[in-house]
């Protein structure tokens, strides 16, 4: 019964088959008697990028709580690989909040955040004298806001921040909970570039979402939580096109032709 961050994990498989996360035989729920998840099993690959769909109030944030160690698991275990990622500064999760103080501006959330990623052989991990020429920056557009406090931010402007808040800092693991959810198409756009950049670069993202054209451009696999069980696993090369993808994300339940009761 753990949820043991960073844990070794010993398999003498193929570097492309390594688990960046093992989730085993994994059950939890806020009250006992009310499990959330149960009997979960998951393996993430190092460089895969997977979606985890399901209905809201499924468990989908409640796994990503359990697999940073957040949450304990009342059965089974849920790790992330040391031999892999050798420190919690190498993974970054984006939450609702942007993970940024809101009663600070950008640039002292940034400050601080380089306060804690410094190290003796990079004491300054960030220019701080030359933000606004970061290209991340640059990219999402903050140089004008840089000095505004976040709780006087759009949400948009929230998660563009958030965003880069954590990849100035180069994560290896990247976990997104619904970043795509209150943004301009701008900043979709770029969010899901900057994704399959990192992709592309052998990045690890595990990313929470309903926004399917995301997964159908950004992700190599997708989960599905349904019923506190994983009920579906698949590659999202299975499907031949968009449409058959969509059908099968929803678990053949959409509707169409709903009466809501409003009158003629």
């Amino acid at each position: 019964m753990t949820s043991s961050t960073l844990a070794p994990n010993n398999d003498t498989i193929g570097t492309d088959q390594v688990p960046t996360i093992r989730i085993t035989d994994m059950t939890f729920g806020y009250k006992r008697s009310k499990p959330v998840l149960e009997h979960i099993n998951l393996d993430v690959p190092v460089g895969q990028s997977l979606g985890i769909l399901g209905y809201n109030g499924v468990g989908k944030t409640t796994l990503f709580g359990i697999i940073t160690g957040l949450l304990c698991p009342q059965h089974g275990s849920a790790a992330i690989n040391s031999n892999v990622f050798h420190s919690m500064r190498e993974v970054f999760q984006l939450s609702d909040s942007g993970n940024l103080s809101p009663t600070m501006t950008i640039r002292e959330n940034l400050k601080f955040r380089s306060m804690l990623y410094a190290a003796h052989e990079n004491p300054h991990p960030l220019d701080m004298q030359h933000l606004n020429e970061l290209p991340m920056v640059q990219a999402f557009e903050l140089g004008e806001h840089l000095d505004k406090k976040v709780k006087d931010l759009s949400s948009g402007l929230r998660k563009r921040a958030g965003i880069v808040a954590g990849m100035l800092f180069s994560p290896k693991l990247i976990l997104l909970d619904e970043p795509t959810n209150a943004v301009d198409p701008i900043t979709r756009q770029l969010l899901v570039d900057l994704m399959k950049q990192l992709k592309a670069k052998g990045r690890t993202i595990l990313t929470i979402t309903h926004d399917l054209e995301y997964c159908w451009e950004v992700t190599d696999r997708i989960i599905i939580l349904d019923n506190k069980h994983l009920v579906k696993d698949c590659d999202i090369s299975d499907f031949p096109t968009i449409d058959a993808f969509k059908q099968a994300a929803t678990l053949g339940r959409e509707r169409s032709n709903v009466n809501f009761g409003i009158s003629k």
